[in-house]
């Protein structure tokens, strides 16, 4: 499985937010992570974005005690819709 390129959902001047594919062994769908880099260069995971058998797309766990702006929130959204449309043309 290959890697994407980070794709930035939030950037300030202290702050960058992103997400990244993750290697996901022995699973047939990609799992990605949610960063946050500060400016020390950390890399705190806030969530990932995992396929759900049962509800039958990907879906966004946030981690405890995370806080999240509307408009980050509109853009894991935008993610999500993505991967789930390219995941249904998967399976046509």
């Amino acid at each position: 499985m290959g890697f994407m390129k980070i794709r930035i959902i939030y950037k300030s001047e202290s702050t960058l937010v992103f997400i990244n594919q993750c290697h996901n062994p022995g699973k047939k769908t990609n799992l990605y992570a949610i960063r946050r880099n500060n400016q020390h260069g950390r890399a705190e995971i806030l969530g990932r974005i995992k396929w759900d058998g049962a509800w039958r797309q990907y879906v966004t766990e946030f981690e405890p005690d995370t806080k999240w702006s509307a408009s980050c929130k509109e853009e894991i959204a935008k993610f999500e819709r993505e991967i789930n449309l390219r995941q249904r043309q998967k399976w046509k």
